[in-house]
């Protein structure tokens, strides 16, 4: 924790279908030092997607919703398809559009309308993207399948027969607990606070909220195939189908893979200050959960959950510290940014709104700054420099809208430009990357 900078720490384990650890460590609050408990609520990021995940297959193995259910058949705007195993499996085929909800500009319906036009890179099933998204859609989709909220069902299908009473689904809820922890991230000097992202357009894929002790009974259910203090709660069936692969390494809602030769499931879990994890030894029983108020790039979740995993295997536990190392050093001063050139055309030759039809409208005006300029977009405010060849560089600013990011004009008409081409899908660890999205000019009438 120290050499992570982590403030708070939860750590939970399950062995031969019970729990026989449950520490926790430092603080939830750096400034007040209150510390981290068992009824500390955590933010676990993408370990949500298990339990809709899970949720779909308990329907399934009821009869009641097949994994197999074309997802347009309550969502005609959706392609043609495109099923629900798909979208909990990541192979609807769409490139990562994370950029598309951190733009806090849609809620999860229109976020879901926004994706189905969006073009996909392979037909559904026949390659892998990690991706939150198409997440959103299934809880619009079950929506309008049941007429029940996402959250509300959630609970009724896996919370309550886990037995975890505390765990909340709305960021509102999450922000207004007292018991909550705070969330912070590794800054050049030290941790920060973070404040906090909305998580509740793709609540399917990573809005809950939970603190150990319901994280422990969840991680139980799992390992125990569907099983609460000795009675069968969920189908083990349903428990079982989570880690069937869809793909080499991943089934619906979890990650596959094997620890010493044994089966594994698991799946790490990250939002703006929270680091989370959850593995399961189905073979044995067994699990482990870990949860932080820390995100960023750190490795503390998969370190301590690699230690435990090898103690209930029964094998010497590796250093998994020096193997995968402590904390990077803090960056460097980051360089200047290059000198702006000189500008050969007029700014009112960019200037104007351009839109996309699934990220919305870029406005580009000339900045009181002079030779640069100055764009909005849904609720951000930018400054661009030239960089020479009509493309402009993007100055300091917050993700997704990242510093450095090139706008490329193009299509020169009658003394404007007519598109701009931007890279703001992409990520440097993205599988599949969407390529430039061209905003094209709006012709105001």
């Amino acid at each position: 924790m120290s050499d992570w900078w982590v403030p708070g720490l939860a750590v939970g384990v399950i062995a031969d279908g019970k729990p026989v650890f449950g520490p926790t460590f430092g603080v939830r609050d750096t400034e007040t030092g209150d510390p981290v408990t068992a009824k500390t609520l955590f933010g676990v990021g993408s370990v949500a997607k298990s339990m809709t995940a899970l949720a779909f297959s308990i329907s399934d193995a009821a009869n009641e919703l097949p994994l197999n259910t074309p997802i347009g058949t309550v969502l005609p705007f959706f392609p043609k398809g495109i099923t629900i195993r798909h979208l909990l499996s990541h192979t609807a085929g769409w490139p990562r559009h994370d950029a598309l909800w951190y733009l806090d500009a849609y809620d999860g319906h229109t976020l879901s309308r926004k994706l189905a036009m969006l073009p996909r890179y392979a037909v559904p099933g026949k390659s892998f993207q990690y991706n939150n998204v198409p997440f959103a859609a299934v809880g619009a989709f079950l929506s309008g399948f049941s007429g029940v909220p996402w959250g509300s069902w959630i609970k009724a299908t896996v919370m309550n027969p886990a037995g975890m009473t505390d765990a909340v689904t709305e960021l509102s809820v999450f922000r207004n607990s007292e018991e909550r922890a705070l969330g912070y991230y590794p800054g050049d000097k030290g941790r920060i606070p973070i404040p906090l992202r909305d998580t509740d357009p793709v609540a399917p894929a990573g809005g809950v909220y939970a603190h150990l002790n319901d994280m422990l009974r969840y991680v139980e259910m799992l390992a125990t195939g569907g099983q609460r203090d000795g009675r069968q709660v969920v189908p083990a069936a349903a428990i079982d189908r989570l880690w069937q692969p869809t793909t080499r390494r991943y089934g619906l809602g979890m990650r596959v893979g094997s620890w010493h030769s044994e089966k594994l499931a698991y799946h790490p879990g990250a939002i703006d200050g929270y680091a989370a994890r959850i593995s399961i030894l189905p073979e044995r029983r067994a699990g482990v959960v870990v949860l932080s108020n820390m995100s960023g790039e750190t490795h503390v979740a998969k370190i301590v959950s690699q230690i435990a995993l090898d103690c209930l295997v029964g094998v010497s536990p590796d250093d998994w510290l020096a193997r995968i190392g402590p904390r990077p050093p803090a960056p460097e001063a980051k360089p200047a940014p290059p000198q702006p050139v000189d500008i050969d055309r007029e700014l009112e030759t960019y200037s104007g709104v351009y839109t996309h039809p699934s990220y919305g409208s870029f406005r580009f005006d000339a900045s009181s700054e002079g030779q640069t300029l100055a764009a909005t977009f849904h609720a951000n405010e930018i400054v661009l420099d030239y960089a020479g060849d009509e493309t402009w560089r993007l100055r300091e600013t917050k993700w997704p809208l990242r510093a450095g990011l090139l706008f490329r004009f193009d299509n020169l008409e009658g003394g404007k430009f007519m598109s701009v081409a931007i890279p703001l899908a992409d990520g440097p660890t993205y599988r599949h990357n969407a390529g430039p999205l061209i905003f094209t000019r709006a012709i105001l009438r």
